[in-house]
């Protein structure tokens, strides 16, 4: 193994301690229970409805194309 990769692995692993060590902590009540938070859930569907809005939108700007059906035939063009 060359020196970078065991570096590199060293480093993921260090990290990756790191990570778990932090996961054991909790945000206090202070924090959680506030007034003034960020209303996420309603900020996730706005952006569905954003979404749907703006795809019948763009659904209506595009003219309406007839399928062709399975028995025409395709232009038949020379070489």
């Amino acid at each position: 193994m060359s020196t970078i990769t065991l570096l590199l692995a060293l480093l993921g692993i260090a990290s990756f301690a790191v990570l778990f060590y932090f996961l054991r902590f909790k945000a206090s009540s202070r924090q959680t229970d506030r007034d003034n938070r960020i209303p996420w859930h309603k900020i996730w569907f706005q952006r569905e409805r954003y979404k749907e809005t703006k795809a019948s939108i763009e659904e209506q700007k595009q003219p309406k194309v007839e399928k062709q059906s399975s028995e025409e035939e395709d232009a038949d063009f020379k070489d």
